[in-house]
């Protein structure tokens, strides 16, 4: 039993749909891993994927043997459909269960004499009648005429990835500025109303001791007038209480009339 790889490029879909006699198709689809990028003409390649069929419908592997295609990019291998004529057999796929209802379809291959390019590498039987499980399986393989032609594309890639990370990190950058620019302008807003509180309580700060050093000269002239005051209100009383005790001897005497003086009645004494 093959050690399984299901991460990575392999791609499992479990089940299997009702077929059409006419045109078979099942469940699931896989994606075809490569033990490598670039292939030299010429070279040996594997390529290997899973696929999960149930139990009830494990006989479309009687439909086999299943074959792995090339194809230029755009003309798929279509199951109830003739097989391309540029499609190039490289190799029959070989069926092991892996586990439970999960198969791993493999196989090893010569790359063939084509032009430098990329390409689509297929499966199906022939005629081709099952294209894969549900959703053909399929991959991408790379074609090379010289080992150089290899490097560069590797360099080139590893270029490219170089570049998307750059790009990626520029927009963080951007993103990251943009933030700081927020944040910068929402400091200066806080900044100026900090310094516009700062302002009023000081004017508020001034005015009071203003306030309080004028509140100081009113209490320090105060009791003049009120000394003034009470001086006057003592004289006042004081003249008046004089006036109330004038002695007799100071009061002008007065002249009466004989006649209104009253006599003493007679007999009014025994």
């Amino acid at each position: 039993m093959r050690t399984r790889r299901w991460l990575g490029s392999a791609i499992v879909l479990a089940g299997v749909v009702s077929l059409n006699p006419a045109a078979a198709s099942a469940d699931g689809g896989a994606y075809i891993d490569l033990d490598r990028t670039h292939f030299l003409v010429g070279s040996t390649g594997h390529a290997e994927t899973y696929v999960s069929v149930p139990a009830g419908k494990q006989h479309l592997f009687d439909r086999g043997p299943f074959y792995l295609y090339v194809t230029p990019n755009g003309s798929p291998v279509t199951e109830g459909e003739p097989l391309p004529s540029s499609a190039v057999r490289v190799a029959a796929m070989t069926i092991e269960r892996d586990r439970g209802t999960a198969f791993e379809l493999s196989a090893s291959f010569t790359v063939p004499d084509l032009p430098g390019r990329y390409y689509t590498l297929s499966v199906c039987n022939d005629p081709c009648t099952i294209s894969g499980f549900r959703e053909p399986i399929t991959g991408p393989i790379s074609i090379v005429q010289t080992a150089r032609e290899a490097d560069l594309l590797n360099e080139q890639e590893h270029l490219t990835g170089e570049i998307y990370g750059l790009k990626r990190e520029m927009k963080k950058q951007d993103r990251a500025e943009a933030d700081l620019e927020r944040r910068l302008s929402y400091a200066g807003m806080k900044q100026a109303e900090l310094n516009e509180t700062v302002t009023r309580l000081r004017t508020a700060l001034a005015d009071a001791r203003a306030d309080a050093r004028s509140d100081g000269s009113s209490w320090t002239w105060l009791p003049i007038p009120l000394l003034v005051v009470g001086l006057v209100v003592f004289a006042l009383l004081r003249s008046i209480h004089r006036r109330r005790r004038v002695p007799l001897g100071d009061v002008p005497a007065m002249v009466l009339d004989p006649e209104e003086i009253e006599r003493p009645k007679v007999g009014s004494f025994r």
